[in-house]
């Protein structure tokens, strides 16, 4: 069962990862997309496009810069932006194995997602996010994945693009809006509040004026 409450939205372009909440973003996250630009078929080692599922996840609790080989734990830890690890194109901390699920697309014989090992994983290479560098996979930082994937839940829906077109607000960017026309609004009310109290006060100063007169 797919779960709408909460989607993921990654942008090819943007190289940026956004987790949506009610069409706001609540987490936005760098990533690195493929190196080799985007495409569906097996061994061409790109980034597909479309929709997916997350199907799995892998590394509940295991310790940060953890090192997964076959998408199994192997309790050896990496070295981040080591010149050495950058070539073995290792998959550390956590795993989130997607599901393509349009048929022609990233499902079916010889495009599908899934058999590709189509992962959102984090990766030792941290310099090099924000920038197309990894072999298909779409790479995370270390502390990001946790994060994510804390956030997350198994059906949950992916949406990878290459441009992110369309009204999404960021949530922290729509309180301090909200905020601000709340305050906007009170000064409003107290500007015709103070006027008020002077055409108030205005009147009892002539009332009093014609008094001594």
């Amino acid at each position: 069962m797919i779960k709408l409450e909460r989607v993921i939205l990654i942008s090819i372009n943007d190289q940026k990862l956004m987790l949506i909440q009610d069409n706001y973003i609540i987490a936005e996250y760098p990533v690195s997309t493929s190196k080799f630009g985007i495409g569906n078929k097996i061994g061409s080692n790109m980034t597909p496009l479309g929709y997916h599922v997350i199907k799995e996840k892998v590394g509940n609790r295991i310790k940060k810069n953890s090192i997964f080989k076959a998408g199994k734990f192997t309790k050896e830890i990496a070295a981040i932006n080591s010149k050495e690890e950058d070539c073995k194109d290792l998959i550390t901390t956590r795993i989130i194995k997607l599901e393509g699920m349009e048929k022609g697309i990233n499902k079916g014989n010889n495009i599908d997602s899934y058999e590709r090992g189509i992962w959102i994983h984090g990766t030792p290479s941290e310099r090099d996010i924000g920038i197309p560098a990894s072999y298909g996979c779409i790479r995370m930082k270390n502390d990001d994945i946790i994060k994510l994937y804390n956030s997350i839940d198994i059906g949950m829906l992916v949406d990878i693009k290459i441009k992110v077109i369309g009204n999404i607000l960021n949530r922290k960017d729509h309180m301090a809006e909200r905020r601000h026309t709340f305050r906007l609004n009170n000064r409003r009310k107290k500007g015709v509040f103070d006027s008020a109290l002077w055409k108030l006060n205005s009147k009892e100063r002539r009332k009093e004026n014609e008094r001594r007169k």
